[in-house]
C-alpha cells in the first residue's frame, strides 16, 4: 500500500471518529436540556397520575405503579442533571438557589423519588390520593424555591 492511500485512510477514519463523537455529544444534549426535558415529562406523568385521584376513573394499580416508578427514575436522573454552572443559560428555568444549597435541593428530589415510589405502592383511590397529594406538595415546595419566577 502506498503511503498516501495509508494516510487518506488514517485521516478518514479520523474524520469518521471525530463525527461520530460529535453526533454521542449532541444525541446527550446538554444538562439544562436533559433536565427540562425530563421535568416536562414527570409534568405529564403527574397530569395522567392525577386521574386517579377521582372515583370518575377506575384505579388501576399496575398502571399507577408504572407512572409512579417513572417518577422515581426520573428524580435520580435528575439529581446529576444540576452541575455546576448548567444554570447559566440564559433558557434555564433553574434559580441560582439550587447551586447555593445544593443539599437542601438534593434533599427534596430524594423525597420526590421516596414519594412516587410510595404512591406507586397504593392499591386504591383512597389510599393513592394523599400519597399522590404529598408527593405534589413536595414537587410544589421544590418549584416555589428553586425555579425562577415566570415573568
Amino acid at each position: 500500500m502506498k503511503p498516501s492511500r495509508t494516510v487518506a485512510r488514517a485521516a478518514i477514519a479520523g474524520v469518521g471518529l471525530a463525527l461520530a463523537i460529535g453526533c454521542v455529544a449532541v444525541a446527550a444534549g446538554s444538562p439544562m436540556e436533559d433536565r427540562q426535558a425530563t421535568m416536562k415529562q414527570v409534568g405529564q406523568t403527574m397530569k395522567e397520575s392525577s386521574a386517579f385521584t377521582s372515583a370518575a376513573t377506575p384505579f388501576d394499580a399496575a398502571k399507577v405503579k408504572t407512572l409512579m416508578d417513572g417518577v422515581a427514575g426520573a428524580a435520580k436522573k435528575l439529581h446529576g442533571l444540576y452541575p455546576a454552572g448548567s444554570g447559566a443559560d440564559p433558557k434555564s428555568a433553574a434559580d441560582p438557589k439550587v447551586w447555593e444549597n445544593k443539599a437542601d435541593f438534593d434533599k427534596r428530589l430524594a423525597e420526590m423519588g421516596t414519594l412516587a415510589a410510595a404512591a406507586g405502592k397504593t392499591t386504591s383511590t383512597d389510599t393513592f390520593k394523599p400519597a399522590f397529594a404529598a408527593l405534589g406538595a413536595t414537587c410544589k415546595s421544590c418549584h416555589d424555591i428553586y425555579r425562577k419566577k415566570k415573568t
